[in-house]
């Protein structure tokens, strides 16, 4: 009987405890674009090339590729945040900036993930290397490492690329400026990538 009533109120006494503890709440984070970027932005091309282009999914590196947020702090290691994380897979992310800004802009005929009745002259496809919060001491950076490619869809011969390895200091140490910070890199790349396009692709090519 007394035994009983010990492992009784030993688990008495573990319940409160666990219960007098609060919960963490795991947060999730957008990587996107907002329109407020459009109205500043001056350099955007506004030739037309009369062609269909596909726009290929995202290809993330592995270590990048998941939900979970990288954390650099060495050359070769990274960690990753317990309770901070994409509220989407990064390629789904950036492959929605690729599309929203290829069917918005006239750039191409038409711009899509899929053609069903035409076959389309050019491919865009996307890779990045690293997304990542790089910590130098107090300093906290976001790193985006990308390569966006024009190909030919036909035959897969690359026409044109852009590569940008681009780190952005942030104010503070907190994750909604790290996604702000990559949005806009990505942004800004994008619209470097789309420069050329217009620039070395001729109209009737």
């Amino acid at each position: 009987m007394i035994r009983i009533i010990i492992l009784l109120a030993i688990s008495i006494y573990i319940s409160s405890g666990c219960g007098g503890q609060k919960a963490i709440t795991t947060k999730y984070y957008v990587i996107e674009v907002f329109d407020e970027a459009d109205e500043t932005d001056n350099s955007k091309p506004e030739a037309h090339i009369d062609k269909y282009c596909e726009i290929q999914p995202v290809d993330v590196y592995p270590a990048y590729a998941s939900t979970q947020i990288a954390n650099r702090s060495n050359l070769r290691e990274i960690t990753y945040y317990a309770h901070h994380q994409w509220a989407i897979r990064p390629s789904e992310s950036f492959t929605r900036i690729l599309l929203d800004f290829f069917t918005q802009k006239p750039i191409f005929k038409s711009a899509s993930d899929r053609f069903w009745r035409v076959e389309p002259t050019y491919k865009i496809e996307t890779k990045v290397y690293h997304l990542e919060v790089i910590q130098e001491k107090n300093a906290f950076s976001a790193h985006l490492e990308l390569e966006f490619s024009l190909l030919n869809a036909s035959n897969g011969t690359k026409l044109l690329h852009h590569r940008a390895d681009e780190k952005m200091e942030l104010e503070e140490k907190d994750i909604n400026l790290l996604a702000s910070a990559i949005g806009d890199i990505f942004y800004r790349e994008l619209i470097k990538f789309s420069i050329k396009i217009v620039e070395e692709i001729p109209k009737d090519d």
